[in-house]
């Protein structure tokens, strides 16, 4: 069995386009979705009942497999105080379900949850989107950017978050990065002025996007619960990854669950499964001005989908550490 440290990961994807190369492994595993041939359960939260709270005491479970990718995994983290490092991704064969390795999963998982917004801007954002707006500074926003920046032709990038430092900082990295003309702006609704493609990558549970915002043909992408309010919904064709997880997480995703306690919002009115429009079984954008909203939770299918990209990538280089994880010791 191979453990791959923080440092094995990053080596494992350096000089690649690791992107580009995560979006299309996922857009991969959304197509196999479609197909029938994935199985994943909701993240499954266990708190201690004497120290309540999904930021606190609590063990965090989110299984998937995809047996043809070759594998199945589970992802095992805590939510204390928020992401912190002790994250991994358990990755088993599926020809006989032996653990192959323990992946060490933060900067991972960054590239694991921009992706499915990239294969979302592939398939969803209007065909010469070239504005891109986030509000959000941190390492998801920053996953964000260059997963759409990998699939489409994005001139230009807005940035805000509360902090003027760290916006400017933002500013500055992300220009290095792409090479194009990176923007820190001074409020959340001048970063989506004439934008094409919203992303919203904050640390949830505050609105930082109101539905009278929305402009005709835009695409906005959220990343975690109450970034948007209800009328972001009301006023949006709604795609979901995960529909059952959205509309069920625990802790809950606002707003949708006042959206469907109200009447206001059913599962119905979710416009398609996503991955029914990357397998091209339902529509995506019907037209250049009808506004969308996606969202993607974590999905166990997804991590197996990352974690044998770098484990294979792992492999090739000589990188980790063998462990004798099962061996006879007779």
């Amino acid at each position: 069995m191979l453990f791959l440290t923080e440092e094995d990961v990053l080596r494992a994807m350096e000089g690649r386009n690791a992107y580009g190369e995560a979006v299309a492994v996922i857009e991969e595993v959304l197509r196999q979705q479609s197909e029938g041939s994935t199985f994943h359960l909701k993240r499954l939260t266990m708190e201690h009942p004497d120290h309540p709270g999904h930021l606190w005491h609590n063990i965090r479970i989110l299984p998937g497999m995809a047996p043809d990718l070759g594998f199945a995994a589970v992802r095992v983290y805590s939510g204390y105080r928020g992401t912190n490092r002790s994250e991994v991704i358990c990755l088993f064969k599926w020809e006989d379900m032996e653990m192959a390795a323990i992946i060490s999963d933060y900067h991972l998982h960054a590239v694991r949850t921009a992706a499915p917004y990239g294969v979302a801007a592939r398939h969803l954002a209007r065909a010469d989107a070239e504005t891109l707006g986030v509000i959000g500074t941190g390492r998801y926003a920053r996953g964000f950017v260059q997963a759409c920046s990998a699939v489409r032709d994005i001139r230009h990038v807005k940035a805000y978050s509360r902090s003027p430092e760290n916006r400017r900082r933002f500013s500055e990295e992300m220009t290095a990065v792409l090479g194009i003309e990176v923007s820190a702006v001074e409020s959340g609704r001048e970063a989506v002025e004439n934008t094409d493609i919203m992303l919203l990558a904050t640390s949830g549970n505050t609105v930082v996007f109101k539905g009278d915002w929305l402009e005709p043909g835009a695409l906005v992408m959220s990343l975690a619960p109450g970034e948007f309010d209800e009328a972001t919904v009301e006023r949006s064709r709604v795609f979901l990854s995960g529909t059952d997880q959205v509309l069920g997480d625990s802790p809950p995703r606002k707003p949708f669950p006042s959206l469907l306690a109200s009447g206001k919002f059913s599962r119905d009115d979710v416009a398609a499964e996503f991955c029914d429009v990357v397998s091209g079984k339902k529509p995506g954008r019907r037209s250049d001005d009808e506004t969308l909203l996606y969202e993607s939770p974590g999905m166990g299918i997804l991590d197996v989908g990352i974690a044998s990209w770098v484990y294979r990538l792992a492999r090739e280089k000589g990188l980790g550490t063998e462990l004798p994880f099962g061996e006879n010791p007779g």
